[in-house]
């Protein structure tokens, strides 16, 4: 009903410490689409990268054998929930930058109702430091996405403009949803579901996952994923590539 919902408890302590020491492991070995966000002047670091599964085992292992994949086709209900990329967010106490909002899907050359995110944190996360989601918008059309680095939008998408949420949300317009995380709980969301906001939330790494009627995009304009040629013509299955 709302596009967002906490699972309480999933993740193991192992997995939460491998994933600990994986957030040092990705800064060290940072990819090249790694990118830091904050502002000079902050106390703490705003640090993105993504496909650490594509070089850096752990987080391979982590896709592969934890819990993600089964909590994300339950939650789709799909039968299959098949790996598209994953995320890593450090976002830490004293960054003064604003995670802008977006929807995943608008990034994304994939289509289809059954794609969703696993949101894992691996530090407690009070409601008010943790990402907000408008509720009900995994109902929204996509819209255009923007880089979070300059907040450039994308070009020539055809997508529409996302709305001014802050001020929607002001004006009561749309309604809100935060949450208080603990480590080992996920938040899964709809690749539609709007979300942002002023949130620092420490670690957290977001998989991705699209289900059975899921689909290969070829959309005019910027893309961010997938990284790489899969191979598919628009409209074939994401099962069709390997």
């Amino acid at each position: 009903r709302t596009g967002v919902t906490r699972v309480k408890n999933v993740v193991s302590d192992y997995w939460l410490e491998a994933l600990r020491d994986g957030c040092i492991l990705a800064q060290d070995e940072a990819g090249p689409y790694a990118e830091y966000l904050n502002r000079p002047t902050d106390a703490g670091i705003f640090f993105t990268d993504l496909e650490m599964g594509r070089r850096l085992p752990l987080f391979a292992a982590f896709s592969l054998y934890g819990p993600a994949a089964a909590i994300a086709g339950t939650v789709m209900g799909s039968n299959s929930a098949r790996y598209l990329y994953d995320q890593l967010f450090v976002k830490e106490k004293g960054v003064s930058t604003i995670t802008p909002w977006h929807q995943d899907g608008g990034y994304w050359r994939v289509k289809g109702n059954q794609i969703a995110s696993v949101f894992v944190p691996l530090d407690p996360v009070q409601a008010d430091d943790g990402l907000q989601f408008v509720s009900g918008s995994h109902t929204w059309p996509l819209h255009n996405p923007q880089h979070f680095a300059d907040g450039t939008p994308y070009h020539g998408t055809s997508l529409p403009e996302m709305p001014d949420v802050s001020n929607m949300a002001e004006k009561r317009q749309v309604q809100l949803a935060t949450f208080a995380l603990e480590p080992g709980d996920v938040l899964v969301f709809s690749a539609r579901t709007a979300h942002g906001g002023p949130g620092n939330w420490g670690r957290a790494l977001s998989t991705r996952w699209v289900g059975d009627d899921a689909r290969f995009w070829d959309r005019p304009g910027e893309g961010a994923v997938p990284t790489i040629d899969v191979n598919l013509k628009d409209g074939e299955p994401m099962a069709a590539n390997p």
